[in-house]
């Protein structure tokens, strides 16, 4: 608007662990946190994909990568050092950590043993809860979904927000998302306005399996208020 160009530095993120930046086994992504200058390093696409999906939760205050070290002791009372992927920070107040792993890699129990002996031991010290997330929750449609939503967050026009949930209001029974966009008069203001009210929680997805994909066919609706 200004007809300059304008450049952010970017600066690391707090972070408890340095991890390298080449493996034999995966990859390191870079990645900076929505709205800041601020990058996160983490160690695989699914890491980052978790924290997509929580960066596009409304609930959610922040998001950090490599938190720890947090000591755990094993089987023979040895003491170890542990580092969580992902410390989320919800706006209740509420502190979780996450250790993300896809579905099937802790055949031998291994990160099981670790998370029990932290909840057990160490976790008042660290956080509310400590939990695993596999890719049977952070599901390819809800990365969809979360980098869709934080797209729209970004040319949020609040007033066709209001509109678009005011005809989604009106109607009695879930409708088709191409058809309430058409309703609404313009594509991609509809689209964009779509996003953010899902987003915010105040539309739904209408689907029985929400491991499905939300495609302009897919059914929608106004939230329903308890």
């Amino acid at each position: 608007m200004l007809g300059k160009t304008l450049y952010y530095d970017m600066i690391a993120a707090p972070s408890a662990r340095r991890v390298a930046m080449k493996s034999s086994a995966s990859c390191r992504i870079l990645m900076c946190a929505p709205g800041t200058n601020q990058y996160l390093v983490f160690e695989s696409l699914f890491e980052r994909d978790c924290a997509v999906v929580f960066w596009s939760m409304k609930t959610v205050r922040s998001v950090t990568a490599q938190y720890g070290p947090i000591e755990w002791t094993d089987a023979d009372g040895v003491i170890h050092e542990h580092y969580a992927d992902l410390r989320v920070e919800y706006e209740n107040g509420e502190v979780v950590l996450y250790c993300v792993r896809p579905i099937g890699r802790d055949r031998r129990g291994i990160l099981r043993a670790v998370v029990k002996s932290i909840r057990n031991h160490e976790l008042k010290y660290h956080a509310h809860r400590i939990e695993i997330l596999t890719d049977r929750v952070v599901t390819k449609a809800a990365v969809y979904r979360a980098r869709e939503i934080l797209s729209a967050r970004r040319l949020m026009n609040s007033p066709d927000c209001v509109r678009l949930l005011e005809l989604l209001k009106a109607k009695i029974k879930p409708i088709r998302a191409f058809e309430i966009v058409e309703e609404f008069g313009d594509e991609g203001r509809g689209m964009i306005a779509l996003w953010n009210l899902m987003g915010d929680g105040l539309v739904e997805h209408v689907v029985k399996d929400t491991s499905l994909t939300f495609e302009a066919v897919s059914f929608v609706r106004a939230a329903r208020v308890n």
